[in-house]
């Protein structure tokens, strides 16, 4: 009785590898033969064709560079105690920082722990050339913040100020959130004021549907938009 031989299903790597390798060359003659044909409408002479595709090789090679230390910056965020999640997209890098690591619920005074956080966010940061937007969200349960009787005008800017508040809409206290944590980069010299910015969402700009306590935590955070400087 004759053995059958057994076959083995052995994955044939090369094509991968080679049909990857004609896409690239594909990609690379329509881009040259893009070029070309705008040198010609154009009417440009040889060497300002040759002083043109310099400058398309740069302006790939830059943004191809400018991803990857986007990226490297985005998994030293990612590694900081604190941060809950770090988001890349092809515009910008986002970290999300959670209400429960920074403040107390309904305040914007920052706890002793989130000084430790944004410190080691502000030390990631700072030999970067990212340009930072400090946004402030919140869930949609009201706010009912009150002024203590008797409190005068001076009192209630300085509580306000220092993060106590009180806060009388959930944009007043996005925004304050956002800007305790602006001012402690700046007042710590961590990053310098002409990177920074502030906004506040409130609880217009979700992070998860409303409807459960666990979502509702997700939704009240701090989240630092990095766009790189041009």
């Amino acid at each position: 009785m004759a053995v059958k031989k057994k076959k083995l299903n052995v994955p044939v790597v090369w094509m991968t590898v080679y049909s990857d390798l004609i896409t690239n060359e594909a990609l690379f003659f329509m881009m040259l033969f893009a070029s070309v044909l705008i040198a010609y409408q154009k009417g440009m002479t040889q060497q300002e064709f040759r002083d043109y595709m310099k400058g398309v090789s740069s302006a790939i090679y830059h943004k191809e560079a400018a991803a990857k230390a986007m990226t490297e910056t985005g998994n030293k965020l990612a590694k900081i105690a604190g941060v809950s999640g770090v988001k890349l997209s092809d515009k910008d890098l986002r970290i999300v920082l959670p209400e429960q690591v920074l403040f107390e619920s309904g305040q914007a005074k920052l706890k002793d722990a989130a000084r430790e956080v944004l410190t080691n966010v502000g030390h990631t940061l700072a030999p970067t050339r990212y340009i930072l937007t400090v946004e402030g969200y919140t869930d949609d349960v009201p706010i009912t913040q009150t002024a203590p009787p008797g409190l005068k005008r001076w009192q209630l800017a300085m509580a306000r100020s220092t993060g106590l508040g009180p806060y009388y809409s959930n944009r007043e206290l996005s925004a304050a959130r956002s800007l305790q944590v602006l001012q402690f980069f700046t007042r710590e010299r961590l990053l310098p004021p002409e990177r920074l910015s502030a906004s506040a969402y409130g609880e217009f700009m979700p992070a998860a549907p409303n409807d459960s306590d666990a979502n509702r935590a997700k939704n009240r955070r701090i989240e630092i938009k990095l766009v790189l400087k041009k």
